[in-house]
């Protein structure tokens, strides 16, 4: 469901396992969360898939067994994978764009 504290839950987070939706990879991203995506809406989040593989991220199954052993993997082993996929999240994360929209809407009604 939706709720108004989502940044709150992120925030305690050291991964998120999703389905490819935008919106939790946007606010992944911008809390610099590495991602596990488990699967997505057809034709609507499917490019999503590829933007975060793309960007060493995060990682995609739909096998809860392999999700599982990603997890593990990830936290079992202290080479820095964690650390750099949160540092490039970082990066791409934009938490102005909402901001930026509405602005560049509103200055378009004013024209």
């Amino acid at each position: 469901g939706f709720v108004q504290n989502m940044s709150e839950y992120m925030s305690c987070c050291d991964c998120v396992i999703t389905k490819a939706g935008p919106g939790t990879i946007a606010e992944a991203l911008i809390c610099g969360i590495p991602i596990i995506l488990n699967g997505c809406i057809p034709c609507q989040e499917e490019g999503n898939i590829p933007f975060v593989l793309e960007n060493k991220v995060g990682t995609y199954s739909e096998d809860p067994v392999v999700i599982a052993n990603t997890v593990s993997e990830w936290f079992d082993t202290n080479d820095g994978t964690l650390e750099e996929m949160s540092a490039r999240a970082k990066l791409l994360g934009r938490p102005e764009a909402t901001f930026n929209i509405v602005r560049d809407l509103a200055d378009l009604v004013l024209q």
